[in-house]
């Protein structure tokens, strides 16, 4: 049986995971939408390439991968490195979502 300090941090890390997959959907989105109109292209060479091939495969490489990690984390005890790591990879995200709602800001106030 878990106690109730090993069950809290496990919940923690999962909620972290979440946060990180919306993070990635939007992102997912953004950029999507900005290489469609043709506003942007995508930095990661390894995501350009999937792009280039099947726009589905993007899509799924990008949730794939957050989910893949709130399946580990899930299993894993909370240690302090992984959430530093998780917050690490969040704070990314927002810094890369703040990105994009600036050239969308940009792309709309130039129509």
């Amino acid at each position: 049986m878990h106690s109730i300090s090993s069950i809290l941090p496990r919940n923690r890390l999962i909620k972290m995971g979440i946060i990180l997959l919306i993070l990635a959907a939007f992102d997912a989105l953004f950029t999507d939408f900005g290489i469609q109109s043709h506003h942007i292209t995508e930095s990661n060479p390894i995501m350009r390439s999937i792009y280039e091939i099947n726009v589905t495969g993007f899509y799924i490489v990008k949730i794939a991968l957050p989910v893949l990690l709130i399946g580990i984390v899930a299993k894993l005890e909370s240690k302090p490195f992984i959430l530093v790591l998780l917050n690490v990879t969040i704070s990314l995200y927002v810094i890369v979502l703040m990105l994009h709602f600036f050239w969308l800001t940009l792309v709309f106030i130039g129509k």
